[in-house]
């Protein structure tokens, strides 16, 4: 008993610390309370809720979670925020919660808005006909102040905080335990909470909130025409999913709300990351709150154990402590740092990504880490002595070639039907595609990020080392009679599954030309991958193909995303352009018609299924977004209107600090920095490459249509194509050039 009062009295001391280092937050950070706020401020936390009644049913916490009709428009600072709940289903329902079309308008739908103000939050419920709201005050994670009711408010026992109703006073509680309750009826219900004092009505409330959304919709990133609210569908999934470590006083995104797993002796943890999916996150991020993406790599790294894994899944008292999950951490902080172009975030990133990529390939004796049959290539596996013994109840006795298949990400691909594990190697008896490929861009990555912070010895070994891997790939897994990347058993014969990670040697650039066109053949193949809905995480001529469950057939954005990088590195634009645009659409159907961020999609009707909002599901958006305009480490500054097929118009787009407007349809493009046009012309193109300063355009250009025009940005100009200046056109024959035009004064 004194032990577990020392240890709650440090956790306290800590985030009392910790809190003071932070400015005061407010929003729905509490993962069960998608119906609440939160508000920390100067190491004190503070929570309230809204508790829906409706015809002597309650819904509360989770129950409310599948009640929201759509996530509406939120700021990234909480300026701005509503939700929708629609009160028309049955409450207590929860995953049986029918999925409708989603109508914000009808009757019956609750909606809750508000915002920060100053130290403090002003907002309003609207209430719909015969529904009633239970107001709570509750202690969140068992570290929130202690409230009393006084005077028609409730206040802090420190009398710091205030909950006032605007426009009255609250009537004398319910009590319910340790939560104070309040019953809400009428039309609407205004309110502040906060740690200041407060005299304002509730019309200077809808005020001060329609002018805070309004600053927002100005300054935010925008994305207009023929892919309407691409970005917010983004935004809007990420900044609703938005959490808090109270343990550590920091915000981060889940993988999702009912993401957070049991802790012990608690319903639920105080938080829980998954690897890919926070890396994933970051990435996603980076579209509009680069603070945030950068917050949220920081979170994950923070996830690593000592022996340099970065968990398949950690929470505050427990994580995955055998596994990691799929290496795609270099990658994402440097695809993050090409956005930002932030070298802090490399250099505090840097050491701690190294050691997880040791924990792949350090020599542990006779072989390397997950290198099990000693060839340099890698196999997915599970260290059995480090099984964590706070576990959720559903992986208590997992097998270790379960484990193993956790830790790939992809957890029942057919890939590992039935498939040994070693229980000597801690892996399973497959040289895998997939980890082999992502490792090898591990390394490429980890070579990049070495180079650009001038560590010379370092980046020239991830160099060896990916060109190392690279050529164990191109010689073991490639199957000549089949043209196509196959896992190999360790017997030396190839597994006959095709899987959409079979394609990662394009993103990892390992493939000669000639081969990357073979796959390109099996990609277009309908009976393989191509079809409405693409891409399927196994080939539609796999016998697993027609369970569409889980990762046997379903589309799933993570591997979208990184087959869709493969082929923008290999310049298949064309192709590229369709797989965005099938991607987005796909994603874009079900938020737009139902509201829902899914988890997958059925390869077959479209449908989506798995988690109802999941943190990696906006990246189908984001492959569109990137296929009009990206930095990489592949192509530098890109552009491209190859996707277009109408007017797309994307706004406020930062690349390292600058400000990017882009304009492109079927046949044109042009393109502001800081609002000065810097290029445009009618066609069809891709631009890589791109170098934008106040005396010069250049870039490498592949032309698409028959022929493309610039169209001058000043009177005065020099145009020079493939090294030779040009007077009396502008038009480019289709094929691949290199241009750079001299701007001179208007």
């Amino acid at each position: 008993m004194r032990k577990r009062s020392i240890k709650l009295f440090l956790i306290i001391l800590f985030v009392f610390y910790t809190f003071h280092l932070f400015s005061f937050q407010a929003g729905s950070f509490h993962a069960s309370y998608w119906n609440g706020i939160i508000l920390v401020d100067n190491g004190k936390i503070y929570g309230f809720r809204f508790a829906f009644e409706k015809n002597g049913k309650i819904a509360d916490g989770y129950d409310t979670f599948f009640l929201v009709e759509k996530p509406g428009l939120i700021a990234q600072d909480y300026s701005y925020a509503e939700v929708y709940f629609n009160t028309n289903y049955k409450f207590g329902l929860r995953h049986k919660t029918p999925i409708e079309k989603k109508n914000i308008r009808r009757d019956g739908i609750l909606k809750l808005v508000y915002g920060k103000y100053g130290t403090g939050v002003i907002g309003y419920i609207k209430i719909p006909e015969n529904v009633k709201i239970i107001l709570k005050f509750y202690s969140p994670w068992g570290m929130g102040e202690k409230v009393k009711f006084e005077n028609g408010f409730v206040v802090s026992e420190k009398g710091d905080f205030v909950f006032k109703k605007i426009g009255g006073t609250l009537k004398s509680p319910e009590t319910d335990g340790s939560e104070m309750n309040f019953k809400i009826s009428g039309e609407r219900f205004y309110f502040y909470a906060g740690f200041e004092d407060f005299n304002n009505d509730s019309a200077w409330i809808e005020a001060k909130l329609e002018s805070a959304k309004k600053k927002y919709e100005k300054r935010r990133v925008k994305f207009k025409g023929e892919f309407e609210g691409l970005i917010s569908s983004i935004t809007t999934n990420l900044y609703w999913m938005k959490l808090l470590q109270p343990d550590k006083g920091r915000l981060y995104i889940p993988a999702g709300r009912r993401w957070i797993f049991p802790g012990k002796n608690r319903e639920y943890d105080l938080w829980t990351m998954f690897e890919w999916d926070s890396f994933f996150n970051a990435i996603e991020l980076s579209v509009e709150d680069e603070r945030l993406a950068k917050t949220e790599i920081e979170a994950v790294l923070d996830t690593q154990y000592r022996w340099g894994n970065i968990p398949n899944w950690r929470s505050a008292t427990a994580g995955s402590t055998d596994r990691a999950q799929p290496p795609v951490g270099a990658f994402a902080v440097l695809k993050v740092f090409y956005k930002t172009g932030d070298l802090e975030l490399l250099r505090k990133s840097y050491e701690r990504l190294v050691k997880f990529h040791k924990y792949w390939t350090d020599n542990i004796g006779k072989h390397l880490k997950r290198d099990g049959n000693n060839n340099f290539l890698f196999e997915w596996g599970s260290d059995t002595e480090l099984v964590n013994k706070v576990l959720p109840s559903w992986e208590v006795g997992a097998s270790g070639r379960t484990r193993a298949a956790w830790e790939s990400g992809q957890d029942d691909l057919p890939n590992y039907d039935n498939v040994k594990f070693n229980e000597k190697t801690h892996s399973i008896e497959l040289d895998c595609v997939d980890l082999s490929s992502l490792l090898a861009l591990d390394s490429y990555s980890l070579f990049k990020i070495a180079k650009i912070l001038g560590k010379t010895s370092d980046s020239e070994f991830f160099k060896n080392e990916y060109e190392k891997i690279s050529k164990k790939i191109n010689k073991l897994l490639w199957n000549d009679k089949k043209s196509f990347y196959f896992d190999r058993y360790w017997s030396g014969k190839f597994s006959k599954a095709k899987a959409s990670s079979n394609f990662y040697p394009l993103l990892a650039g390992v493939a000669t030309k000639e081969r990357a066109k073979k796959l390109l053949a099996h990609l277009l193949n309908p009976s393989e991958f191509w079809g409405d809905y693409i891409i399927p995480t196994i080939s539609r001529d796999n016998p697993a193909f027609k369970d569409q469950q889980y990762w046997r057939g379903t589309i799933w954005p993570p591997t979208n995303y990184l087959v869709y990088q493969g082929l923008k590195r290999y310049g298949f634009d064309e192709i590229a352009a369709e797989f965005a645009r099938k991607s987005a659409k796909l994603f874009l159907r079900s938020w737009k018609e139902y509201g829902l961020c899914r988890e997958n999609y059925n390869s077959v009707t479209g449908e989506g299924g798995g988690q109802r909002y999941q943190s990696w599901g906006p990246l189908f958006a984001l492959v569109l977004i990137e296929d009009f305009i990206d930095n990489s480490p592949f192509d530098g500054l890109r552009v491209g209107n190859l996707a277009a097929y109408d007017k797309n118009t994307l706004l406020n787009y930062k690349i390292k600090g600058d400000s990017y407007d882009l304009f492109a349809n079927k046949n044109s493009l042009t393109l502001y920095k800081n609002s000065k046009k810097v290029l445009s012309y009618r066609g069809r193109a891709v631009l890589r490459n791109l170098k934008i300063n106040n005396d010069f355009v250049e870039a490498d250009i592949s032309v698409y249509s028959d022929s493309l025009n610039f169209i001058p940005s000043s009177k005065k100009w020099k145009l020079y194509v493939d090294g030779k200046s040009v007077f009396s056109s502008f038009k480019l024959k289709k094929g691949k050039h290199r241009i750079r035009i001299l701007r001179g004064e208007n």
